[in-house]
Parts: C-alpha cells; sequence; structure tokens
C-alpha cells in the first residue's frame, strides 16, 4: 500500500508549509525560468564559497590556537625546571616554608627572587604570603609603590574567585605552623 503523492497548489505551497515557503518557491521557480538564472547560480555559488571559506578560516585559527597553547607550555615547563634559572628552586622552598630571602634568613638573593616573581607575574599566578612579605619590603624599602602591581592584581583576583578559595587558603595557611613554631 503506498500512499499517493499529494497534489501540490498552483501557489507552490505544500501542506504544513506556510505562505512564506510558497513565495521563495516562486521567487525561485521565476529566477530559474528567467533570464537571471546564470546570475542567480553565481550569486548562489559565492555565498556558498564565502560560508566555506569563512568557516576553513576559523577551523584553522582555533586549530593554530591550540597548537601555540601546547607550545607555551612546552615552553614554560622547559624554563621553570631549567636549574641554571633557581625558579624550581625557590618552589620548592615555598613548599617547605622555608625563609626565601636571604634578608631574612633564606637562602635567595635579591635577584632570584625577582626573576622567580618576573616568571609567575608572567603567568599570573597568586603568591604565597613569604613572597607577599617580599614585594611589601621591596615597595617600602625602594620606595616603588607599584612593583609587581599586576601580579597582586591577579592574586587578589584569584583569592576572591570561589574555584579557587580553598586553594588560596591553603597557601595562606600551609606554614601557618612552622612559623608558630619558630615564634
Amino acid at each position: 500500500m503506498s500512499e499517493a503523492p499529494q497534489e501540490v497548489p498552483e501557489d507552490g505551497a505544500r501542506p504544513g508549509r506556510g505562505p512564506a515557503a510558497a513565495r521563495l518557491l516562486a521567487i525561485a521557480k521565476t529566477a530559474l525560468t528567467q533570464q537571471y538564472s546564470v546570475l542567480v547560480y553565481l550569486i548562489i555559488s559565492f555565498i556558498v564559497a564565502q560560508s566555506i571559506v569563512v568557516f576553513l578560516h576559523y577551523r584553522t585559527a582555533r586549530l593554530n590556537h591550540q597548537v601555540q597553547e601546547v607550545q607555551l607550555a612546552r615552553d614554560l615547563y622547559k624554563e621553570f625546571y631549567d636549574k641554571e634559572n633557581g625558579y624550581l628552586q625557590v618552589a620548592n622552598g615555598i613548599e617547605a616554608c622555608e625563609k626565601l630571602y636571604k634578608g631574612d634568613g633564606g637562602k635567595f638573593g635579591h635577584l632570584q627572587m625577582n626573576q622567580y616573581l618576573g616568571f609567575f607575574e608572567d603567568l599570573g599566578l597568586f603568591i604565597h604570603p613569604e613572597v607577599k612579605s617580599y614585594i611589601a619590603r621591596i615597595r617600602k624599602n625602594f620606595d616603588q609603590p607599584d612593583a609587581f602591581e599586576d601580579f597582586d592584581k591577579v592574586a587578589k583576583a584569584i583569592e576572591r574567585d570561589p574555584r579557587f578559595v580553598r586553594l588560596a587558603q591553603f597557601a595562606k595557611t600551609m606554614c601557618a605552623e612552622k612559623r608558630d613554631e619558630g615564634d
């Protein structure tokens, strides 16, 4: 039992389709039967081709961005773990709750601390209380109230971000026991 094909009214409207579809169909039929059919074909082809170009550009840009992110991550990893830079040693000192700056009894000089801060300022990572103390002294002692300002802004923004509240709280308190023992 096959269904009989539905008849299409002369206005081109089909059951279930509105008058807009009928008008569009009528325009298409007229355009294709007129002398402008080549022009309509060219316009439609141009629109399709441009849509493809835009899609491919977007896709290529997205893939290029992903490749750049991977390369950046690799470069940062190499730089951080390069023994000559000393970043890893400062990070280990922070994790071990040790004094950092030589002036406070730590093992890192002014240059090493500034290199470490510069590296992480570029990354926009939040800071440890021991590092905050160092920055406060730099600002005061060298009359540089704006020193590491961007670093500080990012640290405060991260501390306010609900996703990082626990991590920021841990960074503030992780060495509290060791500081209490030293007092």
